[in-house]
């Protein structure tokens, strides 16, 4: 058979190869998706969880930027501005993706719907190379109830569980007319943030004055740094101008429980102030005591006096001198050692001690930059011993490789073991170079000639 006969067959196979390669790279295309996080009937005035991915082929080279958009008739926090690293496989395609959660608080019942949100980020369409991108967040809808026997269109308090506490500066039952007593009560809220606490009402008996203070809000956090509750703290001063007992009011909170569907109460405990009548004071009646007589001016120690502030004085400007100049001394030691080779190196081994990737990633480059060791894998190839060279080529294929069957994991150990014996022997090697490269006397004939002229 003819070459001429086979070249049609080659043009058709070409151009199949072709369309076939173009629709693989138009279908791993980037995407997004939003996920409803929060399970179960949502109600006015709950917070819920909404979860926000974002979708690439292959890797990110730029984070996407997850902007806070506005929800009428809700309130849109994202607390934590940490994302979640996800890998996916789509008909067979590798993809890597980061996850935001946003929280939101309906404050009436109604059906809502996020808006459009582009978040734009950078990845590697094609490998070494960063291309744009831009997607947009489905726009996901949810209900949001009213909740049992509140009042129509009203948020209320929905949380997932209310306590207070509250605390005396001193004690109630030991006043005198004229004193003052701080109440402080203090309210924690599972599923509810900070802002969203009620404010507690505080009472004042006929007769008592009340002064409120600012109230402080914060959050309760676990030991992995999650929010576990919203905190509010308010206190408020009695000031009891005349004797008597007086009754503080309790102070209640009603609440709706998602997960029981019941409305339940908060609530500390009144207290009996008792007030005693003010001390008296006894006037004694003494003839008026006799004219102070002034004494002479002693103008030798008010002498002695201005010597030794004038000592002291001295004394302060030499100290700030030499605390100065030793703070300036310590900066400029601190700003070395922080800038230096060995401390660049050390966030090296800290990272895979730490078995970070996108931290050992980082320090490598910068300790590489510091150096002159670019490109890495060079140095790596010249001074690493074979099993630190493998583990550092499985270690740049789990991170910017494309996922295969199973996933290649990073020999930290065996990394951070071998790296620091690499920068061993690259030390000595440096080392030795510099001891190597001594410069010969200069003009050694012109020295000679001179010395045998004397």
């Amino acid at each position: 058979m003819s070459a001429s006969s086979n070249l049609p067959r080659l043009l058709v196979w070409l151009v199949g190869l072709s369309f076939w390669l173009v629709g693989n790279a138009l279908a791993a295309n980037p995407f997004a998706r939003a996920t409803l996080a929060t399970e179960g009937t949502i109600y006015a005035g709950q917070q819920i969880e909404i979860d926000v991915d974002v979708f690439v082929p292959n890797y990110f080279l730029a984070p996407p930027q997850f902007p806070l958009f506005d929800l009428p008739g809700a309130v849109v926090t994202m607390p934590d501005d940490r994302g979640m690293n996800l890998n996916e496989t789509v008909d067979g395609e590798a993809f890597s993706g980061i996850r935001k959660t946003f929280v939101i608080t309906p404050q009436a019942a109604g059906n809502y719907a996020l808006p459009t949100i582009v978040i734009p980020f950078g990845y590697a369409a094609l490998p070494g190379q960063t291309t744009q991108g831009r997607v947009a967040v489905p726009r996901l809808k949810f209900t949001v109830a009213a909740v049992p026997g509140g009042a129509a269109g009203t948020p209320g308090v929905t949380a997932g569980k209310i306590t207070i506490t509250q605390t005396f500066d001193r004690d109630a039952a030991g006043l005198h007319a004229g004193d003052a007593l701080v109440r402080t009560v203090t309210t924690r809220a599972t599923g509810l943030a900070p802002m969203m606490i009620p404010e507690p009402t505080f009472e004042a008996p006929e007769g008592v004055k009340i002064y409120r203070h600012d109230p402080v809000l914060s959050e309760e956090r676990t030991p992995r740094g999650d929010i576990a509750a919203g905190l509010r703290k308010d206190a408020a001063t009695y000031v009891f101008a005349a004797p008597g007992t007086f009754s503080l009011a309790a102070i209640t909170l009603e609440w709706f429980s998602p997960a029981t569907g019941k409305t339940e109460t908060a609530e500390v405990d009144g207290a009996k102030v008792v007030v005693g009548a003010a001390p008296a004071t006894e006037i004694a009646l003494a003839p008026p005591p006799p004219p102070p007589v002034e004494a002479p001016i002693d103008w030798l120690w008010w002498a002695a006096a201005a010597a030794a502030v004038l000592a002291f004085a001295l004394l302060v400007q030499l100290a700030a001198n030499l605390a100065g100049r030793l703070e300036t001394w310590i900066g400029a030691a601190l700003l070395r050692k922080a800038h230096s080779e060995e401390t660049a190196f050390r966030h090296v081994l800290d990272a895979c001690r730490d078995h970070d990737r996108t931290r050992l990633e980082s320090a490598l480059d910068k300790w590489s930059r510091k150096t002159g060791n670019v490109p890495l894998a060079k140095w790596v190839d010249r001074f690493a011993d074979p099993k630190t060279q493998s583990a550092f080529a499985r270690h740049r294929q789990s991170r910017y490789g494309i996922a295969q069957s199973g996933h290649e994991r990073s020999d930290f150990t065996r990394l951070r073991s071998g790296l620091k014996s690499a920068r061993r022997r690259w030390l000595e090697e440096f080392s030795d170079d510099e001891a190597a490269d001594e410069l010969p006397e200069l003009n050694p004939l012109f020295d000679s000639t001179l010395r045998k002229s004397r």
